[in-house]
This record gives C-alpha cells, sequence and structure tokens, in this order.
C-alpha cells in the first residue's frame, strides 16, 4: 500500500535520483523507496551489530542467570528472557514492532566458534 507522503529534498540529490531512476528506466519514486529500503537495512543492520557488542559486554552475568535461554537485547540492555524462543519473539514484537532487537541464546561462550575446512585442490593424475 502507498501513503503519499512530502519529503524535503536538497535540489542536488533529487537531481541525481532522477538520473539514477532515467539510467534504470524506473520512477523517481522507486528509486527513492529502494534507497530508503537500503538505507534502513544498513541501519538495522548498524543495530543490531552494536546490540551484538551489548550482549557480549553483558555475557558473564547473562551467564550467571540465564544459560541455555534466550535473550533480547535492545538499546544495549537485557529486556526480555524465555526458554522459548518462539515465546520471546512474541513478546519482543508485540512491546517494540519491528525494531531491530538482538535475540540469541546464552551459551558458555559469547560467540560460537565455526570451522570451514577448505578444498585440497590435488594435480591431474
Amino acid at each position: 500500500m502507498l501513503t503519499p507522503t512530502q519529503v524535503a529534498l536538497d535540489t542536488e540529490l533529487v537531481k541525481s535520483l532522477q538520473e539514477v531512476a532515467a539510467e534504470r528506466g524506473a520512477s523517481l519514486d522507486q528509486v527513492f523507496a529502494d534507497s530508503v529500503r537500503q538505507y534502513l537495512r544498513q541501519a538495522r543492520r548498524a543495530k543490531l551489530q552494536r546490540e551484538a557488542e551489548a550482549f557480549e559486554a553483558l555475557h558473564a552475568e547473562l551467564k550467571s542467570k540465564y544459560l541455555g535461554q534466550h535473550v533480547a537485547i535492545h538499546d544495549g540492555n537485557l529486556v526480555d528472557h524465555d526458554t522459548d524462543p518462539v515465546a520471546l519473539v512474541r513478546r519482543v514484537r508485540e512491546r517494540f514492532g519491528h525494531a531491530a532487537v538482538l535475540i540469541r541464546q546464552v551459551e558458555e561462550q559469547p560467540e560460537r566458534e565455526y570451522v570451514f575446512h577448505s578444498p585440497r585442490l590435488e594435480a591431474a593424475k
């Protein structure tokens, strides 16, 4: 659903958006919407990165209280926890809508270690 909205933009920015729209064969609305979506994705990733850093900083305390449970971290703080991740997600969505909230299981180590073995190339015989 489209919602008509007015946004004031710098003239040079509008010209740049119009050029990109012409290059893509798209409308100015489409290019603007795509740009905003990309900005929001980047902002969400950055927020989740900050929440992951907060999770690591809080890990010792979380581990002592919530080992094995799932926790929700928002704005650098523990906001909820549960053994059932689905129930936790439901409560977090009710409380924070679609805001970026990190939900992670508390384990012995703050980060899982993944080991990838690369393929070995051998000469043909």
